[in-house]
């Protein structure tokens, strides 16, 4: 199975940072593949490593974070067509290890708006007795990034995301 994570990096930046990401991440993962999408400033990592350890190697990397402005492995991914479908998605992921959650919802491309997911997501997780906020200091994250209808969510310590 391939590990992947989503970036997005500074609009105009993509097809730089694209070698040099690839470049990095080559001495990990000899196999690495760095992949443009539809949308402006939004690449994908694809590795055979778990995305965690990748989205932890761009965190620590020595690429500016004035370029590099996001970083989320993605520990599941499908397609989606309302936000019932991702719901279940999250309900199937949230870790019971963690305390409090920030959401963070960025689907681009689709009809369901950033704002209404995030409200559906933390209503979620709040029904689960957890802590759940849009900002603020937590010990774990719960994002979701959609390209078209394409998604993919990441639910664990926070440690493992840049947003």
């Amino acid at each position: 199975m391939t590990g992947k994570v989503l970036i997005t990096v500074k609009l105009s930046f993509e097809y730089y940072l694209r070698q040099d990401i690839k470049d990095y991440l080559f001495f990990f993962d000899q196999n690495v593949k760095v992949n443009p999408t539809e949308f402006r400033g939004v690449l994908i990592v694809e590795s055979m490593k778990d995305p965690r350890q990748i989205a932890n190697l761009l965190i620590n990397s020595p690429i500016s974070d004035s370029v590099l402005t996001s970083v989320v492995p993605i520990i599941t991914e499908g397609n989606y067509n309302v936000l019932s479908d991702l719901l279940g998605h999250v309900r199937d992921n949230i870790n019971h290890g963690c305390r409090a959650f920030i959401v963070r919802c960025r689907l681009r491309g689709s009809l369901i708006g950033n704002d209404e997911c995030e409200r559906a997501v933390i209503t979620l997780v709040r029904n689960f007795g957890f802590h759940a906020v849009y900002r603020g200091d937590t010990d774990c994250a719960i994002v979701i990034e959609g390209l078209g209808s394409w998604f993919g969510i990441y639910v664990g310590p926070r440690s493992f995301v840049k947003v």
